[in-house]
């Protein structure tokens, strides 16, 4: 039997669940009919300035941060909730491949958290997400970054404030090579921009041709 064929079978047997409401969702679908209609999809290329460099690069969201998006996504960051992981990287990885040619990337990346905050949470969203996006395109993921310590969380900072969180706490990771390399960047949201130009400019820095923006959600 087809592994194509034995999801089917598993389905049949197992209908799958909505993963916003938990109701019986059709087979092959993560989502069910009445979540799917109360989804917004208003996809949003935001321009991201790189104050550093004055380079101005692009971002990529397909939903707004807002009613069932933003409820999952949280359960997504802070509870443990891995299976939006393959929702959000179909809906991602199938917009990409509409705004982007594939031949644009050469590697996708994440933004990484410190190894304070993966010790409490277990996981990293954005790394879930860039790995499973990596994989529906066909590239290789690459842990390009890492964050050298903790600091306090974006969401409560103003923007200016936002800025001076997150400038030098990334680092290229010792034995990748970022340079000449197209990169595709993957966060899971995107509101100032802050965390991925600064993890932008410190990947340009260190010699990569080109590098794009992806989020999950972008702030209205």
């Amino acid at each position: 039997m087809s592994s194509k064929l034995f999801s089917v079978f598993l389905d049949l047997i197992f209908p799958p669940k909505c993963i916003f409401c938990r109701e019986i969702a059709l087979p092959g679908q993560s989502v069910c009919e009445k979540c799917s209609k109360e989804i917004l999809h208003a996809s949003a290329i935001k321009c991201i300035y790189l104050p550093n460099s004055g380079e101005t690069i692009l971002c990529f969201a397909p939903y707004p941060y807002t009613g069932k998006i933003r409820e999952s996504i949280i359960r997504f960051k802070f509870y443990g909730h891995n299976e939006y992981t393959g929702f959000y990287a179909e809906s991602l990885s199938a917009q990409i491949g509409k705004k982007f040619p594939q031949e644009l990337f050469d590697s996708v990346t994440s933004v990484p958290i410190s190894a304070e905050r993966y010790q409490v949470r277990g996981y990293n969203q954005s790394e879930l997400l860039g790995k499973a996006v990596a994989k529906c395109l066909g590239l290789p993921y690459r842990e390009y970054l890492i964050k050298t310590h903790d600091n306090p969380e974006q969401h409560k900072l103003s923007e200016k404030d936002r800025r001076r969180n997150v400038r030098g706490v990334y680092r290229i990771n010792e034995g990748e090579q970022a340079a000449g390399k197209r990169i595709l960047l993957i966060d899971d949201i995107v509101t100032t921009g802050a965390t991925l130009g600064e993890c932008a400019s410190v990947l340009l820095d260190a010699g990569a041709k080109k590098v794009i923006c992806a989020a999950a959600a972008h702030a209205l």
